[in-house]
């Protein structure tokens, strides 16, 4: 059995719409979406359409329940004041035009969700199952054990950080499949995940060229910052 993970999608329909075709490709049984599907981007209304249109099964991230919820702040970790100003930046914009029906799309979005494929158990989050906004890394290895010590699930799918990453550790995989719409790895591709399922569980990170530079034109048509562009073409966060 063949599972796509997509996550962080922010309002980035181009990335999306090739990432879903490359998926195709690989002739996936099931897609699984760890959100945040919109913020950052130009394009929330037609990244939510995608996802109920292709039946995805989709978990809230952070900025879904921002902006289905009508929260004050997205839950990012901000720490200095660019951030603080793109954080309110991003909010206030894809508040203002993400339709009521997206919103309540949003608002009834699970923070968590078991799967069962061919006997093994895939559990699924966008944050952790301690908080819908914890970042971890794959670098944080005691933190890494505490999950696996902690869920019941053969897979682990986390998203948040956009940094992609795949451990296992105590006979259970941890994935993290990156970022669709906005990478912050310094690779400006579109990121996702596979997971084959046969004896073993095989995973892969995959990445995708797309349009950026027609992304970078539709945000530069709105009120959105244009660092946003800048970012997306780096692949990365900027100050």
């Amino acid at each position: 059995m063949k599972i796509a993970v997509i996550s962080d999608i922010h309002g980035n329909i181009e990335a999306l719409n090739t990432v879903l075709e490359d998926i195709k490709v690989h002739n996936c049984d099931k897609i699984i979406c760890l959100g945040d599907l919109v913020g950052y981007g130009p394009h929330p209304n037609e990244v939510i359409e995608k996802i109920i249109e292709s039946k995805i099964s989709t978990i809230m991230g952070n900025y879904d329940e921002a902006v289905g919820f009508y929260l004050p702040h997205c839950g990012c970790n901000i720490d200095t004041e660019a951030r603080k100003r793109q954080s309110k930046n991003s909010l206030k914009w894809t508040s203002e035009n993400t339709t009521e029906e997206h919103k309540a799309f949003l608002r009834q979005l699970p923070e968590e969700q078991e799967y069962e494929c061919q006997e093994k158990i895939i559990y699924a989050t966008h944050g952790s199952p301690f908080a819908i906004n914890e970042y971890i890394y794959g670098h944080q290895e005691e933190r890494l054990q505490e999950l696996a010590e902690e869920v019941e699930a053969d897979i682990i799918l986390l998203g948040h950080t956009h940094m992609p990453f795949v451990k296992r550790i105590g006979g259970k995989t941890i994935m993290h499949p990156g970022s669709v719409g906005k990478p912050k790895d310094g690779d400006n591709r579109a990121g996702y995940g596979l997971i084959e399922i046969k004896e073993s569980i095989e995973c892969k990170l995959v990445r995708v060229s797309y349009d950026i530079n027609k992304v970078v034109e539709d945000i530069n048509q709105t009120s959105l910052l244009k660092e946003f562009g800048l970012m997306l073409s780096l692949g990365k966060m900027i100050e």
